[in-house]
């Protein structure tokens, strides 16, 4: 006899994050800054959390290093290059497949595989909160030793 094994369509179950991870040495706080949300997120959401998530001294220029993900690159993004640049934002763009290169891949995996070892959910509510548990032990690891 065939065991039964039941399957829940995680259809709706879906916790997207934007993320993002200052370099070492360069930050007084939490290395790495992140938001949850149930929705696909879009280019005006990074153009939202990029000022917010890196904070920085007033007339200090930033670099914000991107991946190709397709909403880095939407037009939104694109549009509101020069503008950001005039408020000391400055976007640079890793070469397409090279993941080695994106320090936020390693911290994504270490999120996915190691701080969140339970992967299955029944509730958007419990995913999200694993999620954000997940993230705040891998920010706690990140911290700089005082």
């Amino acid at each position: 006899m065939r065991p039964v094994i039941p399957h829940e369509n995680p259809e709706g179950r879906r916790v997207n994050v934007l993320a993002a991870l200052a370099a070492p040495g360069t930050h007084k706080h939490a290395p790495l800054t992140w938001r949850t949300a149930s929705h696909l997120w879009k280019g005006e959401h990074v153009l939202d959390f990029l000022p917010n998530a890196l904070p920085g001294r007033t007339g200090r220029p930033r670099m914000v290093v991107l991946d190709n993900a397709g909403i880095h690159r939407s037009r939104t993004v694109r549009q509101a290059r020069r503008e950001l640049a005039a408020r000391g934002l400055w976007l640079w763009y890793l070469p397409a497949y090279r993941p080695e290169l994106n320090a936020s891949e390693r911290t994504f995996r270490t999120v996915k595989h190691g701080a969140m070892p339970q992967r299955t959910f029944t509730a958007t509510k419990t995913l999200t909160a694993a999620v954000e548990t997940a993230f705040g032990q891998v920010n706690a690891q990140l911290m700089p030793s005082k």
